[in-house]
Formats: structure tokens, C-alpha cells, sequence
């Protein structure tokens, strides 16, 4: 058990390292294009924050909880939407899905990247 909660604790501080830098990045969105390797790095922390809910909820199941029950929900929201933003990359999984696809993605993938930082931040302090 002891294990997962490592597991757990040292996945969460790499997205908590890991969603501000990508925000930074992120922000050239604003005037060029992302490059094809962001979006996969993108997905790749998706993957980890997915990882890391699944965990956390295996942990919730055997009975140790959260300081903060939102805790969960903020866990939840940030891997949705950085798989969601992943997916918005040109020719992408969600690109590909929208009735009308935005001509600049980029620049909702930064946004949403800033809103990530907030969730990130917010699930670290209410999981403590």
C-alpha cells in the first residue's frame, strides 16, 4: 500500500512540475504554431495525470481518502482536459471531431494549459 502512495505522491509532483512548464511553452501558441513534439509531450503528461487518478482512486477505494474531497474532482478535471487539449493538436484524435474546428488551436490549447496550472496547483494543496 505503501508503495501506490509513493507511486501516487511522486506522479503528482511531476505534473506539478511538469503542467507550468508546458504552459510556458504553451504560450508561443498565442503567436505560431505549436510543433507536432509539444503536443506529444502534451499527451505523454495526459497519460500521467490519467495515471495518477486511476491510482488515486485505488486509493480511495482502500480507504484512505483525500484531506479535501475535491481533491478527486480537481484530479479528474485536469487529466480530461489535458487529454482533451492533447487531442486539439491539427489532425488530432478531437481536432478531427468538431463539427468546426478551430483554424488556431494553439491558442486554446494555451489557454487551457493556464486553467491547468490553476487545477494542478489546486489539486496538490487540497490532496496535503
Amino acid at each position: 500500500m505503501s508503495a501506490l502512495v509513493f507511486l501516487h505522491a511522486l506522479l503528482g509532483l511531476a505534473l506539478l512540475l511538469a503542467v507550468p512548464a508546458l504552459a510556458l511553452v504553451g504560450l508561443r501558441g498565442f503567436s505560431r504554431p505549436l510543433p507536432a513534439r509539444f503536443y506529444a509531450l502534451l499527451r505523454g503528461v495526459a497519460w500521467v495525470a490519467i495515471l495518477q487518478v486511476a491510482l488515486g482512486f485505488a486509493l480511495f477505494l482502500a480507504g484512505l481518502r483525500p484531506k479535501d474531497g475535491l481533491h478527486l474532482l480537481y484530479g479528474l478535471l485536469l487529466a480530461a482536459g489535458l487529454h482533451y487539449l492533447g487531442g486539439l493538436e491539427p489532425g488530432g484524435w478531437f481536432h478531427r471531431g468538431l463539427k468546426d474546428p478551430p483554424k488556431r488551436p494553439e491558442v486554446f490549447v494555451a489557454l487551457g494549459l493556464l486553467f491547468a496550472v490553476g487545477l494542478v496547483l489546486r489539486v496538490y494543496f487540497t490532496g496535503r
